[in-house]
């Protein structure tokens, strides 16, 4: 059997954490998997590519080679069984290791083909999924190179591992960012608080204004009681005109 990297098929295998990646061709699978394979011509092209060793389209399966059956040589048939999954309970004990999934065979879901079969040439035909020349490119263009650089930089690793890099990337690089604009080497703003009851309302660099406050309330108690003598002695005196 050809064993993909996520979805269910050895069941002595444990299921795989993808978050957040989406493994595109497992996921097609299943859905290919619900209705007749001429409702999914990509399956076609799919086995066609197999059968011909595509290196682009195998690391879609596997990206270990190992775990590949056909890496030293492209295998001759390819044949797409149906089968049922279901997760094991606890109380299904079995010797040696427990499986993680129990399966029941439905049905053949893609016929025996190999290379050159006119059945697979005519579903080939059917969906026109032929071999077409592509446009010729620039060796030199700059996307086309840029993307061969990237691809083969990132090989070695799973698409998982790849995503949550760059996801822990984008957060160094937002928490070094936040941390850049703090202000250095300056004291906290300090906070203004209400005197306290029982304690005088100014405080340390207010003393001087309140000193200038108590002088001019002073002055202005002094100017009072003058008038207040003033006005006294005009209602209880008496003027001599000459």
């Amino acid at each position: 059997e050809i064993e993909f990297m996520y979805k269910p098929g050895n069941v002595s295998v444990a299921p795989p954490v993808v978050t957040p990646h989406q493994p595109r061709l497992d996921w097609q699978m299943w859905f290919a998997a619900l209705d007749h394979h001429s409702s999914s011509p990509w399956f076609t092209s799919f086995v066609y590519r197999l059968l011909q060793g595509k290196e682009d389209v195998i690391r879609l399966v596997q990206v270990d080679e190992s775990q590949y059956p056909f890496s030293a040589r492209p295998p001759v048939y390819i044949r797409a069984r149906l089968y049922k999954y279901w997760f094991t309970g606890s109380a299904e004990g079995s010797q040696g290791p427990a499986p993680w999934w129990r399966r029941q065979h439905f049905q053949e879901f893609f016929p025996t083909v190999s290379l050159g079969d006119p059945a697979l040439e005519n579903l080939l035909s059917q969906h026109g999924l032929k071999d077409k020349l592509s446009p010729l490119r620039p060796a030199d263009a700059l996307l086309p190179w840029l993307l061969r650089s990237l691809r083969q930089l990132v090989r070695p690793f799973s698409g998982p591992t790849v995503l949550w890099s760059l996801y822990l990337v984008a957060a160094t690089v937002c928490l070094l960012r936040a941390l850049g604009r703090r202000p250095r080497g300056g004291a906290p703003p300090a906070r203004h608080k209400g005197p306290r009851r029982g304690e005088p309302t100014d405080r340390g660099g207010g003393e001087k204004n309140g000193q200038v406050r108590r002088k001019e309330a002073k002055e202005a108690e002094e100017k009072g009681e003058c008038r207040a003598r003033g006005a006294a002695d005009g209602h209880g005196g008496t003027k001599k005109k000459k």
